[in-house]
């Protein structure tokens, strides 16, 4: 992943088409990856601390829909990389930096949910 993408745009069009056009559903899904990931992520970062390559593929693997949901497939390709090479223990030495990649991008992802968020608001009745 090239680091022009940190900001790639979000598509809702995956979650509009789940959820129809609801504003206050998007809105908890939205919140509800906000309060998740953090956990997902500790999760991660334990796995990785032991080096348990299949609980990293595990937890790599829990997290990875989530950004369907939330617009960023290209993350969702990233942390399946990740999965990936935790589960098969290739390139292991690449995932912590990998890891430290996806913290970095899920502080940009949380910026765009309140902004999208924020988009939208004007919507509700």
């Amino acid at each position: 992943m090239q680091d022009n993408n940190d900001n790639h745009p979000l598509d809702l069009s995956y979650l509009t088409e789940m959820v129809g056009h609801n504003p206050e559903f998007m809105i908890e899904v939205f919140d509800t990856f906000i309060e998740q990931t953090p956990f997902y992520l500790a999760e991660l970062e334990d796995a990785l601390s032991v080096k348990n390559w299949d609980k990293v593929a595990n937890c790599a693997h829990k997290i990875k829909p989530t950004f369907s949901y939330v617009g960023r497939g290209d993350v969702k390709d990233f942390v399946q990389s990740i999965e990936e090479n935790a589960r098969k223990q290739i390139d292991v030495e690449l995932i912590p930096d990998n890891i430290e990649r996806l913290k970095d991008l899920l502080i940009i992802i949380y910026q765009q949910l309140e902004d999208a968020k924020k988009d939208v608001l004007p919507n509700l009745d």
